[in-house]
């Protein structure tokens, strides 16, 4: 059977954080469904910024050699992120997932590289239907989950100072890293 392998660039929480956020849906009483599969692990726990599609069996060297041009010319600086709210969402396969988000004020900064990102993937070369159309930054803590209401949280912040470029085999919980660059201050620091 052919194994889907999705390519995405994301960022990843701390692990100080991603500790907490496995825990965070059952500290607020919310219990998944009972035939729900394995919970998330902590090293999986991530925002993706732009999914470029999913392949059968491997990911096309064109599509690989685009994804890490992009990744090598994309300019932008550490930033911000603060999370402050667990909602639940609806898939349009009809499954309700539970994911960690915020408010405009703590996405900016991401929004900002997303955009930063998709201007490098298009000066690359990727097709307008491989960047996203729309951005709705958020943590996905389970794909099935009962749904509710959106309940504000201790907030989950933290600046960051990295992107990844990401093999994710679809239904493994794998995530193999096939690229990985550092945000960069442009401010100087003069040593007088």
């Amino acid at each position: 059977m052919a194994q889907p392998h999705d390519l995405y660039f994301f960022v990843g929480l701390p692990a100080h954080l991603a500790c907490r956020a496995v825990g965070l849906l059952g500290s607020l009483g919310l219990s998944p469904f009972p035939e729900r599969g394995a919970p998330m692990r902590e090293d999986g726990l991530h925002i993706t910024i732009e999914k470029m599609g999913r392949f059968l069996d491997r990911i096309p060297t064109r599509q690989l050699d685009l994804a890490m041009a992009a990744g090598n010319t994309v300019v932008a600086e550490p930033f911000d992120i603060w999370l402050d709210a667990v909602q639940s969402s609806t898939h349009p396969d009809g499954k309700s997932m539970a994911q960690l988000t915020g408010r405009a004020a703590g996405l900016r900064g991401i929004c900002g590289f997303e955009h930063s990102l998709a201007q490098a993937m298009r000066r690359v070369g990727f097709h307008e239907s491989q960047i996203r159309r729309s951005f709705s930054p958020h943590v996905t803590l389970d794909y099935r989950h009962a749904p509710f209401a959106r309940r504000a949280i201790e907030p989950f912040a933290w600046r960051v100072s990295e992107f990844m470029l990401v093999d994710s085999l679809y239904g493994l919980s794998e995530h193999v890293v096939l690229g990985r660059w550092p945000l960069v201050s442009r401010q100087q620091a003069f040593d007088w």
